[in-house]
């Protein structure tokens, strides 16, 4: 299997064709920083965010939520004023891979945000009903056309106030490289390749210097 660089067609398809460098340090020109829910935000107000402190309402019974310690440590907690539910927020789970192919890893560049215009590894939220290992690999196929099998956990990478992010290694089996609608760019890289400066998230940056440490080769040589 080759290493096809592919790019999703659209508007400013052209403005995108760069030297490779410049396609993997570039951020995008476009107003896709849009999401869904922005039209009716005023200019200049933040995108609205779930958290413990901007839950407003039951998701069983539809009342009013308000903070109140809750046994047995007594922290404060979201609580229902109808049914007493405790809405406890916790964090999300996004699972990963690092696929490999010859000495090189795949990267994708992102076409949304949070970390648009920037690289990372293939990944996404973690299904109900569905296991970590199985989300990585699904979500994968989803992002990049490629199908993949696990070849082992990379490592948990977790921060405060951010999702709990699982990244395996993996051996891509076939498939065909595609972008997809939350990406625009799909780049087998070698390890002296790999755009530091223009990478998506603080995991993005651990997951590959953890999986360069373990072939041998000094991230920061």
């Amino acid at each position: 299997m080759n290493g096809p660089r592919r790019r999703a067609a659209g508007p400013g398809r052209d403005q995108r064709r760069a030297p490779a460098r410049a396609r993997l340090a570039g951020v995008i020109p476009g107003d896709s920083d849009r999401r869904p829910g922005d039209s009716d935000r005023r200019p200049g107000e933040a995108p609205r965010i779930l958290t413990p402190l901007t839950a407003r309402f039951c998701p069983l019974c539809g009342a009013a939520l308000a903070r109140e310690p809750v046994p047995p440590d007594h922290r404060e907690q979201a609580v229902c004023t109808g049914c007493r539910f405790v809405f406890y927020l916790n964090p999300k789970v996004v699972a990963g891979t690092i696929p490999e192919l010859d000495g090189r890893v795949l990267l994708t560049r992102r076409s949304i945000n949070p970390g648009r215009g920037l690289w990372t590894y293939p990944g996404g939220f973690v299904d109900y009903g569905e296991t970590v290992a199985d989300a990585a690999v699904r979500e994968t196929l989803e992002e990049t056309g490629l199908h993949v099998e696990l070849s082992g956990l990379l490592n948990v990478y977790s921060l405060p106030s951010a999702p709990v992010i699982v990244v395996f290694r993996a051996r891509v089996t076939g498939g065909t490289l595609t972008p997809c609608e939350e990406n625009d760019a799909l780049e087998w890289v070698r390890p002296a390749e790999i755009p530091w400066e223009a990478l998506a998230f603080p995991s993005t940056r651990e997951a590959l210097r953890e999986w360069l440490g373990l072939a041998g080769i000094d991230p920061l040589a």
